[in-house]
């Protein structure tokens, strides 16, 4: 297969529309793939598009990971084997709702600036892509693949303006091997475009909206005409959902209404559906959006975006008003039937072990002892949370405290006992803990509820997570505190024989037997309030009574037939006795 990029795109020299559709890999787990990507042949699409997040690829530095859900040949493997084209975009930074951009948490202590020409930060993303690149070439039609397109960093124009910077990261993919066109995309109006685009350089410019395609495609006119360059038109995101929000009613668009800009797409150009599968930010990896007039918000556990798929890879009538779509404008397609799997309801269990955070605390977390409060990514810690304890006897004379400069979310305990909660705003209002004894301690739970991924603030002081300035007794800092780094990246080390008290942090065990083939589920966690949970040593997401979504997604191929074992680790003190299943989701739905 032959591709090229001329007024229109080029497949074996046959003019054709590019319909793709967003498919992020490790939102995904591997054994969805194959049902995912067929079901985007299905809807008529020809082409997969994907994102590279370099901090699941890379979490510590130079220890790099393409196992399991993060096996993107293996993915790639199967896009190609359904003869699916490819867009592969794995720009440093990605956006994508993913924690921090999809840059790893070190760099916060490792260079200056991302995005930036820091050459700390450079050689990071040379190192980054040395591991990377050489694993996707193979794939590149220049070399006989399916790969026909990469991306230069991503919607930079949103963010700056620095075309040194720009050309400094093509070069470094150009070094690695790849050969195939290169192109870049940012919001349809003229400064972006203006500010991200690389026209001298040849590079293909996009655009990323969700309507008013004449009115964006225009903008994508302009900028090349200045240029004296003729290019196919392309909507390399094509917002048709959005993601959602903790505490607020998830976000709907109508169907028949995004297929009519779909359509308009299309009858101008070419299109990559943003998102075609949403899927799941498991684990700590959603991220989050600030701003002045929002403030901080954190993305939630689901990522199903109101996409034509699903959370869990069905169909949705998006998809078959998308399908109708293509069929009407393609008519001589012949479209395979989609792939529609069930989800069952499993028995309810009892738990059968349960032990609070502080009992188990030496077998969970690493605890070192600093003068002053550092932030986890100080200690080498990532995501997750981080427990403060005061070292020495905090004094009697006092019962006014205050937290300062902390993100996101601090839990105060004296003795063990819950005092205060605060979040976000309210971290820094003044905690009083009344009757202080000579040997008393305080400690504060935080939670890293996600990094910023987009705007301004995504090189903002809070993106180190955990207490960065101190807690104050009175009027002065109180030093030396014992840090415990709860990164919670398996439950295989909690020491169940240990004691469980109540009205704390504390992790519930659930011994769950499947008989047969394992489906597709969903817990219910309607009745619980915060935290996160663990089905066979991997940790799904997160979860809040707040909601909107009350149940958590949980994908066939991490169960197993006969035992299973899932962990709830529920940080608000609530006892949890019993796991409840559910064949469908339980959602805060628009009124």
């Amino acid at each position: 297969m032959h591709f090229e990029i001329k007024e229109e795109f080029y497949f074996d020299g046959k003019p054709e529309r590019i319909i793709s559709g967003a498919i992020h890999y490790f939102r995904i787990t591997p054994g969805k793939w194959r049902q995912s990507l067929h079901n985007l042949k299905a809807m008529g699409g020809n082409t997969v598009e994907t994102y590279v997040p370099w901090n699941m690829h890379e979490p510590k530095k130079g220890e790099f990971n393409f196992e399991g859900i993060a096996d993107l040949p293996k993915f790639l493997d199967i896009a190609t084997e359904l003869g699916l084209y490819i867009i592969l975009r794995p720009a440093p930074y990605i956006c994508a709702e993913w924690d921090f951009g999809g840059f790893p948490a070190w760099l916060l202590e490792e260079c200056d600036r991302v995005r930036s020409r820091d050459p700390k930060y450079m050689a990071a993303v040379d190192a980054y892509y040395k591991e990377l690149i050489p694993r996707v070439t193979d794939y590149q039609f220049t070399r006989g693949g399916n790969l026909i397109m990469m991306q230069v960093e991503n919607e930079y124009g949103s963010y700056s303006d620095d075309k040194e910077y720009l050309r400094m990261n093509r070069d470094l993919l150009v070094k690695y091997g790849v050969d195939v066109p290169l192109m870049t995309s940012d919001g349809g109006w003229d400064a972006v475009l203006e500010a991200g685009t690389m026209m001298e350089e040849g590079i293909l410019p996009t655009a990323n909206f969700g309507s008013r395609a004449k009115e964006n495609f225009a903008a994508l006119e302009r900028i090349m005409t200045k240029h004296n360059v003729k290019k196919p038109y392309m909507c390399m995101e094509f917002w048709d959902g959005w993601f959602n929000n903790w505490g607020k009613p998830v976000i709907r668009r109508d169907p028949q209404e995004t297929a009519q800009a779909f359509r308009e797409i299309l009858e101008l150009g070419s299109v990559n559906m943003f998102m075609f599968h949403g899927g799941t930010n498991f684990a700590f990896w959603n991220g989050a959006n600030e701003s002045r007039h929002e403030g901080y918000v954190p993305q939630v556990t689901s990522y199903d975006y109101d996409a034509p798929l699903n959370e869990y890879a069905n169909p949705t009538a998006k998809y078959y008003a998308f399908r109708e779509v293509v069929q009407e404008l393609y008519p001589d397609k012949v479209l395979p039937e989609p792939i529609i799997s069930e989800a069952v309801a499993y028995e309810s269990v009892e738990a059968t072990n349960k032990v609070s955070l502080f009992e188990t605390l030496d077998t969970v977390g690493e605890t070192t002892i600093h003068d002053v409060t550092k932030p986890m990514e100080a200690l080498g810690q990532g995501y997750g949370y981080i427990l403060y304890d005061t070292v020495n006897p905090i004094q009697t004379h006092s019962g006014r405290f205050e937290i300062v400069d902390a993100n996101d979310r601090v839990q105060v305990y004296h003795n063990n006992e819950h005092v205060v909660t605060q979040i976000d705003d309210e971290i820094g209002q003044e905690i009083i803990i009344k009757e202080i004894g000579d040997n008393d301690h305080v400690q504060v739970l935080v939670e890293n509820r996600g990094r910023t991924n987009y705007g301004p603030y995504l090189t903002s002081p809070r993106q180190n997570k955990g207490i960065r300035a101190g807690v104050r007794q009175d009027l002065y800092f109180i030093s030396e505190w014992k840090h415990t780094t709860l990164p919670l990246e398996t439950d295989e080390t909690i020491d169940f024989s240990r004691e469980w008290k109540e009205n704390v942090p504390a992790f519930y065990e659930f011994n769950v037997t499947i008989e047969g083939e394992p489906q597709d589920t969903f817990l219910d966690m309607s009745d619980l309030g915060k935290g996160v949970v663990f089905v066979n040593g991997v940790n799904i997401g997160r979860y809040w009574e707040i909601g909107p979504y009350y149940t958590m997604y949980l994908p066939h191929d991490l169960l197993k037939t006969g035992a299973n074992r899932i962990t709830v680790f529920e940080t608000e003190g609530k006892e949890v006795t019993k796991l409840t299943f559910a064949s469908e989701p339980k959602i805060m739905e628009p009124k």
